[in-house]
């Protein structure tokens, strides 16, 4: 039996795929009535969170605390949405892989390592980033490495699944290369990735924001012009019964689905929620 091959970035551009479907309203998760008191939309079930309502159910907000406000190492479980055995109008939650997310401050810059594994269509998908970034509030990218390859359910690593790249930002300019291709994006407003983005929220998440910025997403999909606004509280159900309200914020912009990140008492992202695929704070 051949193995499946899922490609990086094929399965990445599936997102804009989801996107179309969704504004057609032939996906059902974030089409809804509006209510007064939302920027995004509404439904039965707190709107921020319909992806995992499934998962939901044995969800309890992790506890540990970071290690300090400048050095400290996230873990995320990587939640999958689907239709409960195929069937419209059903929904169902699984883990998928995990996401570990280590920050280190030096002198004038900070550092992400991060380590990241999803199996997609029963292929696992491994990644591992390390980026170099501004020491500023939005702790923008200046240079980085990626690296990522396919496995077999079996565990065997597939050759021409390999990735390796490294890139830059300067002056408004992003450069990504490998050995065998290069390519660029002219960018306005500082870059992130969808790993860095999370300390911001951490150190500036208050219900005043309304911000701008472009996302590079897996550090290969350029997504400009994305805006980060608070987006009110959201009362969430736990599997013990008892209900935790996190205060939710909202990203929209081009070529996403709205993001929304849902933070605790103390600031701390416990929750991402994307459509297809969220995060859920683990350690």
């Amino acid at each position: 039996m051949q193995t499946p091959f899922v490609n990086r970035r094929q399965f990445l551009q599936c997102s804009a795929i989801a996107t179309t479907l969704a504004m057609s309203g032939k996906l059902p998760l974030l089409c809804a009535k509006s209510e007064a008191g939302s920027k995004i939309d509404a439904s039965t079930d707190p709107y921020a969170v319909k992806p995992i309502r499934d998962y939901l159910r044995r969800f309890s907000p992790s506890g540990k605390p970071t290690q300090t406000s400048s050095q400290y190492t996230l873990v995320y479980d990587i939640i999958h949405w689907s239709w409960r055995a195929g069937k419209r109008g059903t929904y169902s939650n699984s883990v998928v892989g995990r996401v570990t997310i280590d920050r280190k401050v030096t002198e004038n810059q900070v550092v992400y390592d991060v380590s990241q594994r999803m199996r997609i269509g029963g292929v696992d998908n491994h990644l591992k980033a390390n980026m170099i970034c501004e020491a500023n509030d939005w702790n923008s990218l200046r240079e980085w490495t990626l690296y990522s390859h396919h496995s077999s359910p079996e565990g065997k690593l597939e050759p021409d699944s390999k990735l390796d790249e490294k890139g830059q930002c300067r002056e408004g300019r992003i450069r990504v290369e490998s050995r065998k291709y290069g390519y660029g994006f002219n960018t306005a407003n500082p870059v992130v990735s969808q790993w860095t983005l999370l300390d911001f929220l951490l150190r500036k998440a208050n219900q005043a924001l309304n911000v701008r910025f472009d996302l590079l997403q897996d550090l290969s999909l350029f997504k400009p012009n994305q805006s980060l606004i608070y987006d009110g509280p959201t009362p969430i159900p736990l599997r013990d019964g008892k209900t935790v309200t996190l205060q939710t914020y909202a990203q929209t912009g081009q070529g996403v689905l709205p993001v929304h990140y849902l933070l605790d008492e103390r600031g701390r992202p416990q929750l991402v929620t994307n459509s297809i695929i969220s995060w859920a704070l683990s350690g």
